[in-house]
């Protein structure tokens, strides 16, 4: 194994404006690559360390459908289950028809079109429902997720792809579920039995001290500005499970590595072999998949799964990943890569937004240069 050309690269990239950024790669169980570069603050103080602590943003999302899968094992969820079974707001649903008009849903609103971004919401946290009910006494995930069921859909449930709030609701799901808040099930099943001791939906004042600095990219000089380092809820007891998990990379890739795995690790089974293949698998339509690729534009040859992207075509996508390779990335650049087949993990942190550079170029790169280290072609 030679890892000195990723190491180069990494270190190559403040060159592109990125301020820092984090590989660790396991496989097999063991880790076989971890190098930090460039800085955690803005005044270039704070080398990147391998405890820094960040915003994860859409990488909360595979913590979130990992529960999700887990409670489908339990029996206490079912992929085909109506959403207005845990949350009976979702029953009578209305969507905007071809000329703008408000008309019922003919479709149910499923569990796997929450899973699937099909459930024909936005990303909208300013709407004047979500607002009004974030404001609320004791306000909380399952309240704002119920509210949201106000806002007509932009189309019928499984017909089309669309990136949005669905695993926010999925988070909502949970939480009636299991029974338990959406960080108590999390703290249950993921982060205490994988020893994560940094990982959570609020930081603590010792992490703090350890938390990046955040960053905007400016595209056409290749640089960045900081700005204010803040993801707020949309209220106090808002867990956002479709972005609002703070942690670190040495536990983040505790969870890829036990779902590389087949789910086990140290001894700990967090799902069945069975379950994670059923996540590896596009479970979008041929119009939903063409939205898919449309919408995000870097993913050729990957459709979606129950877990985020997952790999379907090679000659396509001319990645050297197995079929099935699946993860997701983050607002800021983050990017995590699962891979049953060749049990291989990977795990890229950064700290920088709006830098689309990240999706179509280094995450690509990352992704094929470590397969080429390990010797691995599909």
């Amino acid at each position: 194994m030679d890892f000195e050309k990723i190491t180069q690269f990494q270190d190559s990239l403040y060159k592109c404006g990125i301020p820092g950024n984090d590989i660790i790669v396991t496989w097999k169980g063991k880790t076989v690559y971890r190098h930090c570069a460039g800085f955690a603050d803005a005044a270039q103080k704070k080398p990147l360390a391998p405890k820094a602590v960040y915003r994860l943003y859409s990488a909360s999302k595979i913590f979130t459908c990992t529960c999700a899968m887990r409670l489908v094992e339990e029996g206490k969820l079912s992929l085909e289950d109506p959403v207005s079974k845990y949350l009976p707001e979702y029953a009578n649903i209305k969507k905007f028809d071809s000329k703008g008009n408000l008309v019922p849903c003919t479709e149910t609103l499923r569990v796997i079109h929450l899973f699937t971004m099909t459930g024909g919401m936005d990303y909208n946290t300013g709407h004047e429902t979500i607002v009004r009910a974030a404001a609320q006494p004791n306000a909380g995930t399952v309240s704002v997720m119920r509210a949201m069921a106000e806002k007509p859909l932009l189309f019928e449930p499984g017909s089309h792809f669309r990136y949005s709030l669905c695993h926010d609701v999925l988070g909502a799901v949970i939480e009636v579920a299991s029974g338990m808040r959406l960080g108590e099930y999390m703290k249950k099943v993921i982060f205490d039995p994988l020893d994560m001791s940094d990982m959570g939906f609020q930081t603590t004042e010792e992490q703090n001290a350890r938390f990046c600095d955040l960053f905007a990219f400016v595209p056409g000089t290749g640089t960045n500005v900081q700005i204010p380092n803040v993801n707020d809820p949309l209220c106090p007891g808002f867990e956002s499970g479709g972005g609002g998990l703070i942690g670190t990379v040495d536990d983040y890739i505790k969870l890829l590595t036990a779902l590389s795995l087949g789910g086990t690790l140290n001894g700990y089974r967090l799902l069945k072999p069975e379950t994670i293949a059923q996540m590896e698998v596009n479970r979008l339509g041929a119009d939903a998949h063409n939205d898919f690729v449309g919408q995000l534009s870097r993913l050729f040859g990957y459709g979606w799964g129950l877990c985020g992207r997952a790999h379907m075509n090679p000659d396509y996508s001319f990645g050297r990943t197995s079929v099935g390779e699946f993860g997701w990335d983050s607002a800021t650049g983050m990017y995590a890569l699962v891979d049953r087949k060749n049990e291989l993990a990977l795990f890229y942190s950064m700290h920088l937004l709006s830098c689309n550079f990240a999706y179509h170029i280094l995450h690509p790169m990352i992704r094929d240069m470590v397969c080429e280290a390990l010797d691995i072609n599909g």
